[in-house]
C-alpha cells in the first residue's frame, strides 16, 4: 500500500510490508506462502491485482485477503466483494 499505510502495519508488527516495487511477484509470493495467513492490502493496490485476488478468493481458503481504505479514504463506487463473488460463481444476484 502507501507509504503512510505501509508504517502504521510496520508498527503495529505486521510481518512483510510491501510498498512498491513488483507488486504483482509479491502477491504472489505471498499468497503461496503457506506461513500466511492473511494479507491486508489498500483498496487502490487491491484494484491493480483484482483479477488475481478474485482467483485466490475463489479458489483457496488461505491466505484470507482483506480489502482496506488507504490515506485517501475508501473508494465509493466498489462493490461488495462477497457480493461479486457470488453472482460469479452462482451467476445470481443477491
Amino acid at each position: 500500500g502507501d507509504e503512510d499505510t505501509a508504517a502504521l502495519f510496520k508498527l503495529a508488527g505486521a510481518g512483510r510490508v510491501v510498498t512498491g516495487g513488483d507488486v504483482e511477484k509479491e502477491f504472489d509470493e505471498l499468497v503461496e506462502d503457506g506461513e500466511v495467513g492473511i494479507i491486508i492490502i489498500t483498496e487502490r493496490m487491491a484494484d491493480r491485482l483484482s483479477a488475481k485476488i478474485a482467483r485466490v478468493k475463489i479458489q483457496r481458503e488461505l491466505p484470507i485477503i482483506v480489502e482496506i481504505p488507504d490515506k485517501k479514504g475508501k473508494i465509493e463506487e466498489r462493490e461488495d466483494s462477497v457480493e461479486k463473488l457470488i453472482r460469479r460463481a452462482v451467476g445470481v444476484e443477491v
